[in-house]
């Protein structure tokens, strides 16, 4: 943000933080509420992998939208209608999951949670794709509005995972079961509404999204805020403009493998580790990691409009460190259930101070990258777009073959008693 700005930009800063809040809100919806549909559906935990293989077919979407560039490259790709049709079939989707989240069908003699799965899928379709074409479309403004891709981008994360405290969901109890021998048993708590009210309220944020987009499109609200204004005028950041003059080809592919690494960590590999890194040192561990864990994006957030650019020795510096805590969660997650100071306060300290720390160490990179990329070329910021997902892709197809294929974790389950 800047301090002279008036009353009209700073609406324009709110109205694209809005828009950008229904890039995931859905799909983050949708596991954040997780611990509440388990309770109703045939899959139980298992739902949970079965949604993240759904949610990365969605990747077929950009893959096309990328053969579009590729074939087209004469012709502008215009990300407004993109941006249209991806919040509109969200609602859509949203609206249809508040009635029919929890129907089944049976297939192969089993039973499966065919609507949820159907809609996840289209879901994903179009939140793969908002990936690409909103940070695209965030082109069109100043540089000093890049930052609200990033806050919308954390709230998509925070708002559902609000909703979910709201609701209560994941309270559990443990009690002690004599069946001839004496076990602790979990018991989840009754939610204090029901998942169709939870979807209602997604569905309604993607409204304000919607109604936001518009009032952007069809007012003069950000009339001042294009990137079409005279140079002179915008009294951009110096520093900025020091650095465009420096990013040679080589530094450009650089900085976009630091994208795509720091991506596939952020929105792979974290995602399907972290019932394997935070639940050895128990639920309330794992409880606030998960809640506590988007925040680290809005502290990223936070550091951009303090420091929108560093010096990309730096921004590789953090990198390697960003690398070194993700190295400890994922050795953490081999030694589940028993990893090290297991059942101890100084490891639950710990490894709670590094899972979320890795978030700063390898969002904050990303988050410059994109400032220094979006002053490449007019397509900067469209292949940041395809660089995110790429990541976040591959981050998941790993973790996924990892977790799922090859067993190569073993949770503890919340109320477990194990001896190390």
């Amino acid at each position: 943000m800047h301090p002279r700005w008036n009353l009209n930009q700073y609406v324009t800063y709110i109205l694209l933080t809005l828009v950008f809040l229904s890039s995931w809100t859905d799909i983050n919806g949708i596991y954040a509420e997780l611990p509440q549909i388990i309770l109703t559906q045939p899959e139980s935990w298992k739902l949970g992998a079965n949604l993240a293989l759904t949610t990365n077919l969605g990747n077929i979407a950009p893959f096309v939208l990328v053969l579009v560039k590729l074939f087209y490259r004469e012709r502008t790709l215009n990300p407004v209608p993109i941006n249209y049709v991806v919040i509109v079939i969200g609602m859509l989707s949203c609206f249809l999951l508040i009635f029919f989240w929890s129907y089944t069908t049976i297939i192969a003699n089993v039973s499966r949670s065919t609507a949820l799965l159907t809609l996840a899928f289209f879901l994903s379709l179009l939140d793969c794709t908002s990936s690409i074409s909103f940070a695209d479309y965030i082109h069109r403004f100043r540089k000093e509005f890049t930052n609200t891709l990033f806050l919308g981008e954390s709230l998509t994360s925070i708002l559902p995972s609000l909703l979910a405290i709201a609701q209560g969901n994941g309270r559990i109890r443990c009690i002690q079961t004599i069946n001839g021998t004496t076990t602790t048993e979990a018991i989840y708590e009754p939610a204090r509404f029901s998942v169709s009210i939870y979807f209602l309220c997604l569905f309604l944020l993607l409204t304000i999204s919607f109604i936001s987009f518009v009032l952007l499109q069809w007012t003069s609200i950000a009339r001042h805020a294009h990137q079409i204004v005279p140079e002179s005028s915008l009294e951009t950041i110096d520093t900025i403009d020091k650095q465009e003059k420096t990013l040679s080809t080589s530094s450009y592919l650089l900085l976009s493998l630091g994208c795509i690494y720091t991506s596939s960590v952020l929105f792979g590999f974290i995602l399907a580790i972290s019932t394997y890194v935070l639940m050895p040192y128990g639920h309330k561990i794992f409880y606030l990691g998960t809640i506590l864990s988007p925040w680290m994006l809005v502290l990223v957030w936070l550091l951009g409009i303090i420091k929108p650019i560093l010096r990309k020795r730096y921004v590789y510096i953090l990198i390697i460190l960003g690398s070194f805590t993700f190295a400890f969660t994922m050795f953490v997650s081999f030694k589940s259930p028993c990893p090290p100071w297991v059942d101890t306060t100084k490891g639950s300290i710990l490894i709670l101070f590094v899972w979320l720390i890795t978030y700063v160490l390898l969002g904050y990179p990303r988050l410059v990258i994109a400032n220094y990329v979006r002053t490449y070329s007019s397509n900067g910021m469209f292949w940041f777009g395809v660089h995110v997902q790429s990541g976040a892709l591959v981050g998941s197809i790993v973790s996924y073959l990892l977790v799922e294929a090859f067993s190569l974790f073993r949770e503890r389950i919340a109320c477990e008693q194990i001896i190390c």
